[in-house]
């Protein structure tokens, strides 16, 4: 009974149809447009489910994380576009998560031109249908079309990213001279930030020199090695500093006296002991005024985290060279520093750091021979982060020699001028600071002598302008051959015109109707990895058979919904798809992977 119910139910429709063929097509497309937006793109509201795809990109709103009252603007809004682009190299948003981003096959970013009573008087039921009636009010600037055009395509560069791009400029410098200048590997401004190196301005911080002078490839290079123990005053306060040339001289090596009771001498680590410590007068002040003495004005500090070091020296310098920043074996995280001792046994085949413990003219040394050895091979050797493997690296120069300390031990002489001892007596057994000459002057002596200044004030050029960087989306896009952006935009309102060949633009202006721009767009929507397309609402005409009253303009929101339609279906599977409607009062975004 049931079939045949079934049966003729279904031959009362399919009459139907045939007694109107235009109207049979029209609902066929319809239930196969509603079909496959139901079946494919419907996203599954469970992970779980088998009909799942574990490699689909899923995007998670977190919009919290703005903030109380914030709303997206337009450069937040662009970064998200650019992540979703470009990927890891960008910074990533934090009010959003776009897992698996890299099977993102397409961007597609449509804005729509509305009028003021739009969001009162106007549902369009494919928005409400394919984004499950989901949107995110946005801020008052993305009403400015020329502000959000220009920020979608002017791409903020992150400090990584511009570090990048020097580090390439720099690296073809060296293949064609043979060689860098040290100033290449001299941390910026931004780097001592952000690894907090201490700034002069700081509480109790003093300046290596009063005044510096601008490095340059001749500036000579000292590295610094600082011992810590724990006292009563700090977790960590100096006990011990030495400076070494680049000639492996000792140029300063002294023990200090902190200004706290010692709690732990960490001899394991500090290569300290409570007899090494026995009747030491020199305190911080006296060891900041010798380094102030003995540096000249555009000198190069070379270390191992040498930010550690300059904290318990509470001093600051404006050019440090640190070897645990610019050599890399093991990690692509910039970041990640490898341990001085690692770095020394791999590149120098030279063992520091022994169980007998640390000797501060050893590390210093060591610093100084990776620091030279980098300036020797260039750019790219050594750090991952580069491109250099350590595989590649020991095939074709084979395995680092060890070294060993054979130089006859060169007894220390006294202070020329007070006759004390101008170094320290190292514990370490056959350390290296027993093998090379030593300061004629001690650290009370050196203090008294007068060094050259130079002609600028570091503090005073730390008022630099922090305005962020931006390069035009063709840039990115010469990296990445498969990627390519249609404008689909007036492009005339932009700051910086696209010259890119993998930009191209498609004006509506060029078309007789919005019909003609849509479908061509559509047409051709497949060779683009990126879409960008800009629609007004009063520009579309209204369809044939939308009924109006006697004098009223018809309205062309079921146009304009059939054009979104189309557009979306158009694109790939795992799209990116992202709507904004605008006018001058309210901005709304809708968002979802197809």
């Amino acid at each position: 009974m049931a079939k045949r119910e079934l049966r003729k139910s279904l031959k009362s429709e399919i009459e139907n149809l045939f007694k109107s063929p235009e109207q049979a097509e029209h609902e066929f497309q319809c239930a196969t447009k509603r079909r496959r937006l139901t079946s494919s793109e419907k996203p599954t509201k469970s992970p779980s489910t088998s009909s799942d795809d574990p490699s689909k990109p899923k995007l998670e709103l977190r919009l919290s994380r703005l903030g109380d009252g914030h709303r997206l603007d337009c450069e937040t809004l662009a970064q998200f576009i650019h992540f979703s682009i470009f990927g890891s190299s960008l910074q990533k948003p934090r009010w959003v998560s776009l897992s698996h981003h890299r099977n993102v096959l397409q961007n597609l970013v449509v804005r729509v031109n509305v009028d003021d009573d739009f969001f009162t008087t106007t549902n369009l039921s494919f928005l409400s249908e394919f984004f499950e009636k989901q949107w995110i009010e946005l801020d008052s600037d993305v009403s400015d079309r020329g502000l959000f055009w220009n920020s979608i395509m002017q791409v903020r560069l992150t400090i990584q990213e511009q570090i990048r791009r020097k580090s390439v400029i720099m690296q073809k410098t060296y293949d064609r001279d043979g060689k860098h200048d040290k100033s290449h590997f001299v941390l910026t401004t931004e780097q001592l930030a952000q690894r907090r190196y201490p700034f002069p301005g700081e509480e109790g911080v003093v300046p290596t020199k009063q005044g510096y002078k601008k490095i340059s490839a001749s500036s000579p290079m000292f590295s610094v090695d600082c011992e810590m123990c724990e006292t009563d005053v700090a977790n960590r306060e100096l006990t011990r500093i030495s400076i070494v040339d680049e000639f492996e001289n000792t140029i300063l090596d002294t023990l200090v006296k902190p200004e706290g009771r010692i709690t732990d001498y960490v001899t394991r680590w500090s290569g300290i002991t409570p007899d090494m410590m026995e009747g030491v007068t020199t305190t911080l002040g006296d060891v900041q005024k010798a380094i102030q003495s003995l540096l000249p004005p555009d000198a190069i500090l070379v270390g191992h985290s040498l930010e550690h070091d300059l904290q318990a020296m509470k001093m600051t310098h404006p050019f440090c060279l640190d070897v645990g920043h610019v050599l890399n074996y093991t990690n692509s995280n910039t970041e990640f520093r490898n341990s001085l001792k690692n770095l020394t046994e791999l590149f120098l085949g030279a063992q520091i750091q022994s169980e007998f413990g640390h000797c501060s003219y050893e590390d210093a040394w060591a610093a100084m021979r990776l620091a030279q050895l980098k300036l020797e091979k260039g750019l790219m050797f050594g750090n991952v982060s580069f491109g250099w493997k350590y595989s590649e690296y020991a095939k074709n120069n084979g395995a680092v020699e060890k070294k060993i300390v054979t130089a006859a031990e060169i007894t220390s002489k006294p202070c020329t001028d007070c006759s004390q001892p101008t170094v320290v007596a190292c514990t370490v057994a056959n350390c290296r600071c027993r093998f090379v000459s030593t300061p004629s002057k001690c650290v009370h002596c050196v203090k008294i002598g007068i060094s050259a200044q130079g002609d600028f004030h570091w503090q005073d050029t730390l008022d630099v302008d922090h305005e962020k960087k931006a390069s035009p989306i063709g840039n990115y896009l010469k990296k990445d051959k498969m990627k390519s952006v249609m404008c689909a935009f007036d492009t005339a309102i932009l700051d910086c015109p696209p010259i890119s060949k993998k930009v191209r633009s498609k004006l509506h202006s060029s078309f007789p109707s919005y019909n003609g721009f849509v479908n061509s767009v559509a047409s051709e929507m497949l060779n683009d990895s990126v879409i960008l397309v800009e629609i007004d609402k009063e520009k579309i005409e209204p369809l044939e058979e939308t009924d109006s009253e006697q004098g009223e303009v018809p309205d062309n929101a079921e146009a304009l919904n059939r054009i979104l339609e189309k557009l979306v279906a158009a694109t790939a599977k795992n799209s990116l798809i992202m709507m904004i409607l605008s006018n001058s009062t309210k901005n709304v975004l809708y968002v979802r992977v197809k």
